[in-house]
């Protein structure tokens, strides 16, 4: 990871009016209400402040997006939003998915071929049995953290057996994923390269023993998985290099089981929270409604960073070419401009318009390509943990996440029936 600033980036921006800059000043993205329960000062940002800019964050702080059409427009203009400077508040250099195109229509068409609808239906069999195993470890006990029993090393173990690693090693990755992600809350970028030199180092060296076996034996001696996926794949005549593969790995490491594990557990909390478990519980037609208003109403990835190519002016706001820009998807997901009743979480939305206008899967050739793999464990978990724990409801307080982009519990007690 090379850490740099685009040429153009100068400090501040003038704010416009009420909706500008630092008008809507008392937004304090870190400030612990906020962590905790984001929805108020959100719906104040839409209100008040569409474009916050937020001076204490490292050299140049960032801005703030929060309307639907403002979000979707800055996930969507690949042209003046850019992913080339990483898709945290940090300015980085990274590669791979976080990249603009042509680059990242490279790397997007190498993972998407592993996560097609016929690759993902064939995991659901896998996923059912290990999610089952899974939930015999504490069925018996009476009360979990669902988050330390199931929701945390299930979509581990999913992307372990898609990558093609041992099993073992989910704890290590959890843990990595874990230090990765609480370094976006740090303008120091060493904070998260301590993560990232973890994980980079264990792949790394999976990888260079791979291709050492494929230099003397031949694909065939490889085992069918993503990691020989990788390896073999060619472009522009030549294969990846380990550099050129590190940086997707990250992404489909810590996106393939931080935002799963959040959807998981956000889902379950909601529904026994509000009072509707039973209702979905004993509905299953309504688990693919409950998944995806639980993508709505709290999203896993509250918002990611782009930075912008030129100077742009949004209500009334000044954003000098080369700035952070954070597009909230949590609140685009509340915005009464786009939704009914946004802030009611309802199991009868239309499923179709919902599942096409929510944000929490990204934009247009940003879309999440492990999206349908996300929604077959959610789906999944709903059905078995239904079935599996009768009479299941909160043991206590969950605590969130601290994270100021991430959305979902660090612990979530339970209990059930017997």
């Amino acid at each position: 990871m090379t850490v740099m600033r685009p040429a153009g980036s100068e400090p501040g921006g003038k704010s416009g009016g009420e909706s500008g800059g630092n008008s809507g000043g008392k937004y304090d993205p870190f400030a612990a209400e906020v962590l905790e329960d984001p929805a108020a000062a959100h719906r104040a940002l839409r209100e008040r402040c569409p474009v916050h800019h937020h001076a204490g964050f490292g050299e140049n702080g960032f801005y703030t997006l929060s309307r639907h059409a403002d979000v979707a427009g800055l996930f969507g203009d690949v042209g003046l939003w850019s992913s080339e400077w990483g898709q945290g508040p940090i300015f980085t250099k990274e590669g791979g998915l976080r990249s603009d195109p042509p680059e990242h229509t490279v790397y997007r068409r190498l993972v998407t071929a592993a996560f097609t609808a016929r690759r993902t239906a064939a995991l659901e069999d896998w996923i059912t049995a290990t999610a089952g195993d899974l939930i015999d470890g504490f069925a018996a006990d009476g009360r979990a953290d669902l988050c330390a029993a199931y929701a945390v090393p299930l979509p581990v173990l999913v992307i372990a057996k898609i990558l093609g690693v041992p099993a073992s090693g989910v704890d290590e990755f959890k843990e990595w994923s874990d230090q990765f992600m609480a370094g976006q809350n740090a303008a120091d970028p060493a904070v998260q390269g301590a993560a990232r030199a973890k994980i980079d180092g264990y792949f790394g060296e999976v990888l260079e023993e791979r291709r050492a076996v494929l230099a003397s034996s031949g694909p065939d001696a490889l085992p069918d998985d993503l990691l020989t996926a990788l390896l073999t794949a060619e472009h522009d005549g030549r294969p990846f290099t380990t550099e050129e593969l590190l940086p997707l790995i990250l992404l489909l490491l810590v996106g393939g089981n931080e935002t799963t594990t959040s959807l998981i557990a956000n889902a379950v909390w909601r529904l026994l929270d509000l009072g509707l478990w039973e209702d979905v519980r004993a509905r299953p037609e309504l688990v693919d409604a409950a998944v995806e208003e639980s993508l709505r109403y709290d999203p896993p990835v509250l918002g990611l960073f782009r930075t912008n190519t030129r100077p742009v002016v949004m209500h009334g706001v000044e954003i000098p070419e080369g700035s952070k820009a954070h597009g909230l998807y949590a609140s685009a997901n509340r915005d009464p401009e786009a939704w009914d009743d946004p802030d009611t979480f309802r199991l009868d939305r239309d499923l179709a318009d919902l599942r096409r206008r929510h944000l929490s899967f990204g934009v247009g050739q940003y879309l999440c390509p492990g999206a349908a793999l996300a929604r077959l464990e959610a789906r999944i978990s709903l059905k078995l943990l239904g079935e599996r724990l009768p009479g299941l409801r909160l043991d206590g307080d969950p605590t969130r996440v601290d994270s100021f982009m991430m959305w979902g519990p660090s612990n979530l007690p339970i209990t059930w029936s017997g």
